[in-house]
């Protein structure tokens, strides 16, 4: 099983049970930079937050955890009891219908063997950039906490499984009491103690780290984008490779830009006499501010688009995407002595006669 049945993961992550994906996600990152560690913020309440969203970010996860909570199995408050099943509730063993459950469900209990590491845990990171760094990309130095082997630390295999890392459990489902594997809790499913100086070490035998890393973030980047470090994330022991470190970016919102796929659109005030004559205005841009041509006869609400000053990566041949200008019209509440003389020749020519 990868969640307890017994947390309100809806509560823990403050959203219904009726919550779109949308509203799921949304919540997350508000909590999730809330409660960050970074942040002042409690290591057991992220972990819990991160939890609950694994959980209901997944849809099939999701319906099988709503199917425990809903009574769907086991017996309790709401639920169904079983416990006659089958003349007084027979004796299955899970890893004979492992297969049959777990087409059903997508694994019960945790599938009908326990599952082993294979290297040490992925570690995931949130930052928030500008809009500008990542237009223009940028460097961040960030700080995280990883778990690392302790120096001095001796291997015996796990007298409570083993070496197996598995113990059997008995489960009540509709089917009666079944028997299926789970990770020894003894040693984490890993068939192994740590031990130094005579004294078990708890969590595999590692101990937290803090890690200052670079980020080489890339010019155009979207965000949510997630940059990966390899072997950057938990150690393990048993030979097992590193994990990896995932950093997942957010841009912030800009008041003058608007990112709309590798286009990058700006507002800019334009004169009438500009949009009717043609002219030139200085906008802003991430690298600096620009001047764009505007074509004579130019429509209120018609877009211009300059090739090339949009989102992509650096370099000679890289594609980026265009600058759109949407012009918003400026009109002066006074004239002086010249635009007068203009307005009054423009109304001759579009009617015939002068007109004031």
């Amino acid at each position: 099983m990868d969640f307890d049945p017994k947390k309100n993961y809806y509560e823990i992550l403050g959203v219904s049970e009726n919550a779109t994906a949308d509203e799921i996600k949304k919540t997350f990152r508000k909590e999730a930079v809330k409660h960050h560690p970074d942040r002042g913020g409690s290591k057991e309440k992220f972990q819990e937050i991160n939890e609950a969203y694994q959980i209901l970010s997944d849809e099939q996860k999701r319906q099988q955890y709503d199917m425990y909570r809903k009574g769907g199995f086991g017996g309790g408050a709401g639920g169904f009891d079983f416990g006659g099943f089958g003349g007084g509730g027979a004796q299955f063993d899970f890893g004979d219908i492992g297969d049959l459950l777990g087409g059903m469900f997508g694994g019960f209990g945790g599938g009908s063997r326990a599952r082993r590491k294979t290297k040490g845990d992925d570690l995931e990171k949130h930052i928030e950039i500008s809009f500008e760094e990542a237009y223009l990309g940028v460097k961040k130095k960030i700080s995280y906490t990883r778990n690392v082997k302790t120096e001095g630390v001796t291997e015996e295999t796990c007298t409570h499984c083993n070496g197996t890392g598995r113990v059997v459990q008995q489960v009540q489902s509709f089917m009666g009491v079944m028997q299926t594997q789970a990770a020894c809790p003894e040693c984490g499913g890993t068939g192994k103690i740590y031990k130094k100086d005579g004294k078990v070490l708890g969590n595999g035998g590692l101990e937290a780290k803090k890690e200052i890393l670079e980020l080489n973030i890339p010019a155009g980047i979207k965000s949510e984008s997630y940059l990966k470090y390899a072997e950057k994330g938990d150690e393990a022991f048993g030979g097992l490779p590193t994990g990896d470190l995932y950093v997942k970016i957010f841009v912030a919102e800009s008041s003058k830009y608007q990112r709309k796929g590798d286009d990058l659109w700006v507002k800019a005030e334009v004169s009438l006499f500009d949009l009717v004559l043609g002219g030139e205005v200085e906008v802003p841009h991430p690298e600096g501010k620009t001047k764009v041509k505007i074509p004579k006869g130019t429509q209120i609400g018609q877009k211009i688009r300059i090739a090339g000053k949009g989102f992509g990566e650096k370099g000679l041949f890289s594609r980026k995407g265009d600058l759109i200008l949407e012009p918003t019209i400026h009109i002066p509440k006074k004239l002086s002595k010249e635009q007068e003389k203009l307005r009054k020749s423009l109304k001759e020519t579009s009617t015939g006669k002068e007109s004031d």
